[in-house]
């Protein structure tokens, strides 16, 4: 069979051409619509369940309600960890399930149980609440809302009404998050005194309160021609309809809310806040679903921020104070550049090497193919472009020519020693002889390559998920390019090394290479067992020095983004927190390394992060210059927390945070878990 492919490539040499340049087109485009993301998508299916308690205490909350819910998903099917957090007023748990299961499915299975669970909860606590899904990477844009006279209140509605409700509707967005701003809402501020004196109890302005903004269904009014619904319209429209509601009545005279209470529109109490470079503000998270890639999802964005804004108060500032697709093009960018440097340096050894443009054109053919065919073999397995596939193909730019090299050079040298010969045969027969010879060695060694690589799909979790992509695209890789050394590089030697007169393949750099060659290896053939005791030494000093080397998951990321998490002393105030989120923002705000800083205090509704008031993160964006000075803006911040008593920061870039969360459930590189069994 490999022998007919070989020689209807000779034979059809201009249709494999044609193919060749057909697969190159349609590579091209399929390496543009084929998804963009930084990493794959490395986290286990798992579900989410938030619960509000407001007014409850951590231990209130997780003995009432997390361990209720802990217990009934516990045994919910391909559940493989369950985690979980309670602070002031809220639980979350973390259901983790088996690679591979069905996260729709896992997400009905855990509503099943919820079900079961919800009439052992107390009366007051919400229903528990199941979050989006998203992405383990899931924020892909934030902004800052700043207002030099629009009261934050008001700024809070709109992005509640206008921007959020915006961003929704865009395809791949799961979760808007907004921290900061006063939410806006009626309050009813009774008066003791007055409740006295016109007898009236709390319960009963509660319930008047109630139902000042209901409707009521009166049923139908039925005539011969037509039929009239009847309803009872009580939704307020103006607090003073609010304020004129009727309690009771005293003597045939109504008492009203405005009797006993003070009635008025404020602001609700205050979980989480936000500022921007020492001014209030208001942060919103865009979060996105793990099936679409950032960059579509981020230009989506964009084009509906500028919708918005059109609608905003002229003195409200729009901020982008963190944008993933930055590092995802800055990260594909290094990577694409090492691509880009690795052929050219292949190209340039090649042509130093070989010293012919048309062998040069033969197996510099094979780079471009072989990749374009590998990642259109990527994108018929569902994976997208991301660090780890671009990684495996920067590893493979070495070997893709390597098959196209052997052939080649041995039809080469077959063509020559054919036109010296006093009986020639036909040169299309030279090529297929020459390619029979080396097909054996062409596949063994493609084989060999793909056992040395196979170790790297045994690893399972977290680190499975990461290199596979990275094995695959080095390995589809290293197959196309022996499929094109089998069909296009024949092709190519009968159309330009048949029907012309071949020189000798002797180079200058070849002739240099045997002068420094030959002496070596008369050493080493002089001297073996010295070379062999030098070679087993260099192993074992190799051997020696593994041991003290630094062992980590991944390399640091060069990220611009820092999220920096920070602890003050349980029960502070949410005030406390912005006053050190403000201390840090002065700090930092003058310092040219730093483009914006940006606080996130406590808790916003919806948010993962189940801390308490004395809970804050300091989202702080590198500049140029910054990122530059990595280490040096790190200290600077590590210096500006030394200074502030009482806080225990956690420093680190967005996507380490994130990788350690999905790792070990905390945003920490270190975690200690102690079970106690009673």
């Amino acid at each position: 069979m490999l022998n007919a492919i070989l020689k209807w490539s000779i034979v059809q040499r201009w249709l494999v051409v044609m193919g060749a340049i057909v697969v190159t087109i349609w590579g091209s485009y399929n390496l543009t619509q084929m998804p963009l993301d930084v990493f794959p998508d490395f986290a286990p299916p798992q579900v989410e369940i938030q619960t509000e308690a407001p007014g409850l205490a951590p231990e209130e909350v997780e003995s009432l309600i997390t361990l209720p819910i802990e217990s009934a998903v516990n045994g919910t099917p391909g559940v493989e960890t369950v985690r979980s957090s309670s602070a002031v007023g809220i639980s979350v748990v973390k259901v983790i399930f088996k690679w591979g299961t069905n996260v729709d499915r896992a997400r009905q299975l855990v509503t099943e149980r919820l079900q079961q669970v919800q009439q052992k909860l107390p009366e007051d606590v919400e229903n528990p609440q199941i979050s989006p899904i998203s992405s383990p990477i899931g924020t892909v844009v934030q902004y800052a809302f700043t207002a030099q006279t629009t009261p934050l209140m008001e700024v809070r509605r709109l992005i509640d009404r206008d921007v959020t409700n915006r961003l929704l509707a865009i395809p791949g967005i799961s979760q808007v998050i907004a921290y900061g701003g006063d939410v806006r809402q009626y309050q009813v501020l009774v008066d003791p005194a007055k409740l006295k004196a016109f007898n009236i109890t709390l319960n009963e302005v509660t319930a008047a309160a109630r139902g000042a903004n209901v409707n009521a269904a009166g049923g139908f009014l039925i005539n011969p021609d037509q039929e009239i619904i009847i309803r009872g319209v009580g939704r307020i429209e103006s607090i003073e309809q609010l304020a004129n509601s009727a309690i009771t009545a005293r003597n045939g005279t109504p008492v009203k809310l405005q009797d006993v209470a003070e009635v008025r529109i404020g602001a609700a109490l205050k979980r989480g806040d936000g500022s921007l470079n020492g001014q209030p503000a208001i942060v919103v998270m865009v979060n996105k679903q793990p099936q679409y890639d950032t960059p579509t999802v981020t230009r989506a964005i964009d084009k509906a921020m500028k919708e918005v804004k059109a609608g905003l108060p002229k003195d409200v500032t729009v901020t982008e104070t963190f944008r993933q697709e930055n590092f995802i093009e800055f990260a594909i960018a290094n990577v694409t550049g090492s691509l880009r440097d690795g052929t050219i340096i292949v190209s340039v050894i090649l042509l130093m090497f070989l010293m012919n443009w048309r062998t040069a054109i033969i197996t510099l053919s094979a780079i471009p193919l072989s990749v374009l065919i590998g990642m259109l073999i990527l994108s018929w397995f569902g994976q997208g472009i991301n660090t780890m596939t671009l990684g495996g193909l920067a590893v493979a730019i070495g070997s893709v020519v390597d098959d196209s090299i052997v052939d080649m050079e041995n039809a080469y040298r077959g063509l020559r020693k054919n036109q010296l010969a006093g009986n020639p045969v036909h040169p299309f027969k030279v090529v297929y002889d020459t390619s029979v010879e080396v097909r054996v060695s062409v596949i063994f060694s493609t084989v060999i390559i793909a056992v040395v690589f196979a170790p790297i799909f045994s690893l399972t979790g977290v680190e499975g998920r990461i290199f596979a992509p990275m094995g695959v695209a080095y390995l589809v890789s290293i197959f196309a390019s022996t499929l094109v050394a089998m069909t296009l590089s024949p092709a190519l030697c009968a159309i330009l090394l048949t029907k012309r007169p071949l020189p000798s393949d002797d180079t200058w750099v070849s002739a240099l290479s045997q002068r420094i060659y030959r002496p070596l290896l008369n050493v080493a053939t002089r001297f073996p067992t010295i070379i062999v005791v030098i070679a087993g030494a260099s192993l074992v000093a190799s051997l020696a020095i593994v041991p003290s080397l630094g062992r980590v998951f991944l390399p640091e990321f060069q990220e611009p983004s820092l999220v920096n998490a920070m602890l003050l002393y349980p029960g502070s105030s949410l005030e406390a927190t912005n006053q050190v989120g403000m201390a840090m923002q002065d700090a930092l705000k003058e310092d040219k390394r730093f483009k914006t800083v940006q606080l996130r205090a406590g808790r916003a509704p919806g948010d993962a992060d189940a801390g308490g008031a004395n809970l804050g993160h300091l989202d702080v964006e590198l500049s140029e210059e910054g990122l530059q000075d990595r280490e040096g803006s790190i200290e600077k911040l590590r210096e500006e927390f030394a200074r502030i008593p009482g806080v225990a920061p956690n420093i680190g870039g967005f996507i380490s945070h994130r990788m350690d969360e999905v790792l070990s459930g905390v945003r920490s590189a270190i975690a200690l878990k102690f079970s106690v069994q009673i």
